[in-house]
């Protein structure tokens, strides 16, 4: 598990989806019109930075870990590296990197995790680290202190 890597399948950013999200909960004017992105150098609107973490968040799903997730105790050293912009494929790469059982709650285990969300020709656009509580497999399970 240490050291081994995921990688989910590729999902494009669609622009109205991205504008629509944008509306209502960052209404930046660089995620809402194409005339501020422009100025700024990127070409047009780009996605909010709370979009691309719902779209991390979605593309988790991808490896089939939510019967064995229980919580997130936080992210860390969240970076946002490029900006994403409609059109782009992205996927997802998660890396396991610490894991141990909990002293605290039987069954459980505390794993964290790097995830960077990629575009499709490798630019990076968001990086960030994840401790998770997990249950056991079974195997585990029994041989937990």
């Amino acid at each position: 598990m240490i050291g081994s890597e995921l990688r989910s399948g590729l999902v494009r950013l669609a622009r109205e989806e991205m504008i629509d999200f944008s509306r209502i909960w960052d209404p930046l004017p660089i995620h809402l019109h194409d005339a501020v992105g422009v100025e700024a150098g990127f070409g047009g609107i780009t996605a909010s930075g709370t979009y691309l973490m719902a779209v991390k968040h979605r593309l988790i799903y991808d490896f089939n870990l939510q019967h064995s997730v229980i919580a997130s105790f936080g992210y860390d050293e969240v970076r946002f590296h490029a900006p994403g912009q409609a059109g782009d494929q992205l996927y997802l790469r998660l890396r396991w990197i610490e894991k141990r059982i909990s002293k605290s709650r039987p069954g459980t285990g505390i794993a964290k995790h790097h995830c960077e969300l990629t575009r499709e020709d490798g630019v990076v656009l968001l990086s960030l680290y994840d401790t998770i509580l997990m249950r056991c497999r079974q195997d585990h399970a029994a041989h937990a202190p």
